[in-house]
C-alpha cells in the first residue's frame, strides 16, 4: 500500500451551518487511525480543528458548559 493510502480520509457524514456570515463545515471523517470530527470555519479565510471521535463527549460537555454560562446572562 502505497503512503498516500494509509493517510487518506474518507468521509463518513457531513453537515454545515451558517452563523452570520461564517460557515461552519462539520466532517466526520475515517482514516487509518480511526475517526474523526473536522470543524472547519470559512469567513474570508479558513480555520480548522480536529477532534478524535474517543474525545467528542468531552468536547461537547465542555462547549455545553459555556453555553450553560452564555445563556445566564
Amino acid at each position: 500500500m502505497s503512503d498516500d493510502r494509509k493517510t487518506q480520509s474518507t468521509d463518513v457524514f457531513s453537515s454545515q451551518l451558517n452563523i452570520e456570515t461564517k460557515k461552519f463545515f462539520f466532517d466526520l471523517k475515517e482514516n487509518r487511525k480511526g475517526q474523526y470530527l473536522r470543524i472547519t470555519e470559512v469567513s474570508g479565510g479558513r480555520s480548522s480543528i480536529v477532534i478524535p471521535v474517543n474525545g467528542l463527549k468531552d468536547f461537547q460537555d465542555q462547549v455545553q458548559g459555556i453555553i450553560d454560562k452564555a445563556s445566564k446572562k
